[in-house]
């Protein structure tokens, strides 16, 4: 048969409702045949997916070229300083105490930096973090730099580092002594490739130059992680003083060391010709902090705000001493102090001043958050502006700035706000987890004990389903105190359910077609419109969490998987029988478009998540479809999410590498690092799928899901059967979520949220209707 023919006929059963394709086998020999009435091959509905995925790839545009070739590095001239301002708070901004600091951020942007590394949130991986552009660990000797030059226990510096590293030590530099023990600590943790120094190899790679300054070292103790941003792989860095040339002794004062500013400047004069990255240590904030515990909070406060002025002092002078239009200014906390962090103020202020377009907030392509940034986007903006191309290793990207007026008033907004999500989280999440396995441990001991009693809980069941919605909704409303926003997000579902019920009293199967699309088209609006939502419900993304800043994070996709499932589900039962092609066709659209906004990069793909809906939604698919699952179709649904992942990985590698999603980079990443950047990759989200699942309250209450499922499938005896009788589109929805749970588990570096989250939206509506058979039994 020719391919127009076999085509037309294809599309043409695919257009009468997939009823009309004829293809029989008959002694060994193929014939085709159309015939007005036949059934087709259910497994035909791929075949529909992926000529819509091509279709969507030529309506999202023409894709531009991979990449560039970029021609030889020719130094530009430009030069790049970070001032580090360890601990400092955005609340410590204000005109009276720095108003040099003030004047760069009207004239230039700030933003606020997330502080999150692979350990603890602490000063040694803090630092190595920014150096490394990705989410690093560190060791506690980072603090062991040394001038090349100074002696330590009576041996030359330059012989103690040949002697641990075995490379010669930089004459005019500063070398980290501590090397060998962040080595060793990120093999123990095991994470492979380049981590601190990967921003000085990259400069030194090209020909650059590198440079550190100052300490932040107190009485007995050397602090000079400083050393760990501009060091390369070698822990070398070419010019430089860490010594304690450049603090004075203060007797009388909290720390009794602290930066002599004017030897800080003088030694900077002299290095800035020579450097192309210069890092400058302050070091005043952080040994206040050191030492907070020692002095009563007016005198911490009294030093606190003395130490700033001197800071805000020398960056006044140092801004006369530099090229600004041709410098990059960056003023960095890289990590929080410890009121801050007692407070869950965990965003940090970062400064962007000098050569740089229009004057504002920070962004970046890690976050699309207006006014946040990464700490693993310091190095990738340096690079950028240097002219250097960033490293697939770097998961952070240049920050970029966004016009805005009165910068520091917006971001202090946004800095509460994120205080109020991150601080009212645990609560809320693990007050919705913990009523949940309340709810279902009463099931399990009902179903064992009295299944009369279990009308008891339906109205429990269909406002669990609801919750979701609820917490989703409720950011509206994100100027109420804590208790009323919990209150408020409890009362939502409750009308939710209430509003379905009133209208929907007679047949159950409606409520849950009610709560499950409405829940699932309000995530696919939200995440349309840039996730708002989401980016401040308690169920979603959290920027001090810093493991997704934008698209759909796992607890939603999660729910946006459940509930889908189950509201068309629910729809098919509605049309018992043979439900007409418009249901068809529209479950058929509606799954696709959910797959497309889960995984499409520009609103932000969900990898592991855009996994786990297409393989629920194609087996989901097909037992509607009354298809038999056997080798063949696993294999083509397999095929099927294999063709969606890649379709994606090429549309978003067709975008700029600024704009590319985690995707984009994985793929980059791979396409570089080859086997070990696959291996890093699957041990990271192995990994954390481990301890997630160990340690995290969601693990709790997938098992207590499971375990109600189970007793219902037992207890009452034989009462599962005639519900899959009654309801058995319901049942296949529940087939089709367990199976899409099962993908997100794998797939997913926190796959038990995604799994838990959907898993209401299966094990609720299966045990509403176990008993609505049993009153139904009882009466017959």
């Amino acid at each position: 048969m020719n391919f127009k023919k076999r085509f037309f006929i294809i599309n043409a059963g695919i257009l009468k409702g997939s009823d009309e394709l004829y293809n029989c086998f008959q002694n060994g020999k193929r014939c085709w045949q159309v015939k007005e009435n036949f059934k087709v091959k259910k497994s035909i509905f791929l075949t529909f997916f992926l000529f819509a995925a091509v279709i969507a790839a030529i309506i999202f545009g023409t894709l531009p070229a991979w990449t560039e070739e970029k021609g030889a590095f020719t130094k530009s001239g430009r030069k790049a300083i970070i001032v580090v301002t360890d601990r400092l708070s955005l609340s410590d901004i204000s005109p009276e105490l720095m108003p040099n600091i003030n004047k760069i951020i009207e004239e230039g942007a700030l933003g606020l930096m997330n502080t999150k590394t692979l350990g603890v949130r602490g000063t040694a991986n803090a630092y190595a973090t920014l150096g490394a552009g990705k989410q690093a660990l560190s060791h506690d000797s980072a603090a062991l730099s040394f001038n090349s030059q100074s002696v330590v226990e009576d041996i030359p510096v330059s012989e103690q580092y040949e002697a641990r590293i075995g490379k010669k030590a930089p004459s005019e530099g500063v070398v980290c002594l501590g090397l060998p023990h962040i080595k060793y600590s990120n093999e123990k943790a095991g994470v492979s490739g380049v981590g601190p120094g990967l921003l000085g190899e990259q400069l030194h790679t090209y020909g650059l130059k590198t440079a550190v300054l100052g300490n932040a070292d107190i009485k007995d103790e050397f602090h000079r992680e400083a050393a760990t941003i501009a060091m390369d792989s070698w822990g070398r860095v070419d010019f430089g003083d860490v010594s304690r040339n450049l603090t004075e002794w203060k007797p009388d004062g909290l720390t009794l060391y602290r930066t002599n500013y004017d030897a800080l400047l003088e030694t900077f004069q002299k290095i800035y010709p020579a450097a192309d990255l210069i890092v400058v240590e302050t070091g005043d904030l952080y040994r206040i902090d050191l030492n907070s515990d020692r002095a009563l909070p007016e005198v911490i406060k009294k030093e606190k705000a003395e130490a700033i002025k001197r800071v805000d002092e020398f960056v006044g002078n140092l801004l006369k001493t530099i090229d600004i239009d041709n410098t990059l200014l960056l003023i960095v906390s890289p990590c929080p102090s410890k009121e801050d962090i007692k407070n869950n103020h965990l965003l940090t202020p970062i400064v962007m001043y000098g050569d740089i377009e229009g004057r504002g907030t920070l962004t970046s392509g890690t976050t699309r958050r207006n006014g946040i940034v990464s700490n693993a986007d310091v190095a990738p903006t340096l690079l950028n502006y240097l002219g250097l191309p960033v490293p697939a290793e770097m998961t952070g990207r240049p920050m970029e700035v966004l016009k805005a007026e009165n910068a520091l008033g917006t971001l202090s907004q946004v800095n509460n706000d994120h205080v109020f999500v991150y601080t009212a989280r645990p609560i809320l999440v693990k007050g919705y987890v913990v009523l949940q396995i309340i709810v279902m441990l009463l099931i399990m001991a009902i179903l064992l004990l009295n299944p009369g009693l279990l009308y008891i809980t339906r109205p429990l069941l269909l406002w669990l389903m609801a919750v979701p919605l609820g917490l989703l909704l409720i950011p509206l409303f994100r100027f109420l105190p804590l208790p009323l926003y919990a209150l408020g997000a409890a009362l939502i579902a409750f009308i939710v359910v209430s509003a379905a019920y009133l209208c929907w009293k007679k047949e159950d199967v409606n409520l849950f077609m009610i709560i499950g699309l409405a829940t699932a088209l309000a995530v696919l609006l939200d995440v349309l419109a840039g996730s708002p939502l989401m980016t401040y419900s308690t169920l979603g993304f959290d920027a001090m969490a810093g493991a997704r800043y934008y698209g759909l994070g796992n607890e939603y996709m999660g729910v946006l998987l459940g509930a889908s499932i189950i509201g068309t589900a629910s729809l098919w039962e509605k049309y018992r029988g043979v439900p007409p092609l418009r249901i068809k066709v529209f479950t058929a659209l509606f799954f696709f478009l959910t797959l497309l906004l889960t995984g499409y990069p520009r609103f932000g793909s969900n990898v592991g998540g855009t996994i786990a809906v297409a393989a629920g939604y194609l087996f989901t698919f097909l037992f509607l479809l009354d298809v038999r699952i056997g080798f063949r179709q696993i294999a083509a649904i397999a095929g099927a999410v294999a063709a969606s992942v890649v379709l994606l990985a090429f549309i978003d590698m067709s975008r700029s590498v600024e704009a590319q999603s985690h995707l984009g980079r994985a793929v980059n990443m791979l396409l570089e690092g080859g086997l070990s950047a696959a291996w890093d990759i699957i041990y990271r989200k192995v990994n954390m799928n481990l301890k997630l699942i160990r340690y995290t309250i969601w693990s709790r209450v997938f098992l207590t899901l499971l375990g109600a499922l189970a007793v219902a499938f037992y207890r009452p005896v034989g009462l599962m059967n005639r519900v899959r009788e009654k309801y058995p589109y319901i049942f296949k929805g529940l087939l089709g979520i367990l199976v899409g749970s099962g993908f997100a588990l794998l797939a997913n570096d926190s796959g038990i949220v995604a799994a838990a989250t959907s898993m209401i939206f299966g094990t609720a509506p299966l045990i509403y209707l176990v008993n609505r058979v049993y009153e139904d039994t009882k009466r017959s």
